[in-house]
This record gives structure tokens, sequence and C-alpha cells, in this order.
């Protein structure tokens, strides 16, 4: 089910964890060849942002320190799980929220 690894494919995969910009730079770098392995973590990306934004929204509305600290750690450490499997090569899905992302985000015209 899942293709070779190409060199673009691994390049989107870690261009989309940096910054809120990664993402679109990643979709634009996989616009041409449609790598599976880019598009899986370009997904994955979305999700952590879409995450972030969602409950960083929500969060605000806390007023206590703690609950932030609490809320950027968890978004760290989904970050860096992801990021640690686009690294090493490896489809790493998020745990429970993973295939959510992947089915959310994929373009299928079904």
């Amino acid at each position: 089910m899942r293709n070779e690894i190409t060199k673009d494919g691994k390049l989107a995969a870690i261009i989309a964890h940096i910054t809120f910009l990664g993402p679109i730079i990643a979709y634009f770098i996989n616009l041409d060849d449609k790598d599976a392995f880019g598009s899986f973590y370009i997904r994955q990306s979305v999700g952590i942002l879409c995450l972030f934004f969602l409950i960083g929204a929500l969060i605000g509305f806390i007023p206590y320190p703690s609950a932030s600290y609490a809320f950027y750690l968890f978004i760290f450490i989904l970050w860096i799980y992801s990021f640690i499997g686009a690294v090493s090569n490896e489809y790493k899905l998020l745990p429970f929220i993973g295939p959510y992302f992947q089915k959310w985000f994929s373009k299928k015209d079904n």
C-alpha cells in the first residue's frame, strides 16, 4: 500500500513540520509528483496546526497558566512524535487523532 519514499517526499514531510507556513510550502513541493510519504506528513502537520489553533482558542479563556503550559507541552510532544517519524522514513500516525487527520485532510472525491 505504501510507495517507496522519494527525496522530494521526505523533503516535503520535513518542511511540513517547520512553523505554520511549512505545510503550505510542503504542499507546493508535493504538488507535482504527489508522493504518498509527503502527503501523509502534510496531513499530519495540518492536523497538528488545526488542533493547536482550536484548543489554543479555548485554553485562552482559562485563567490558570498551568493549563497553557500543559497545552503547549501536549502540542510539542505531538509535533516531536510526527517530526521523528518524518526524519526516520516511517509512517507514524499520531496516537488517537492521527487516523482522523488522515481521513479529514485527504482529497478523496468519493
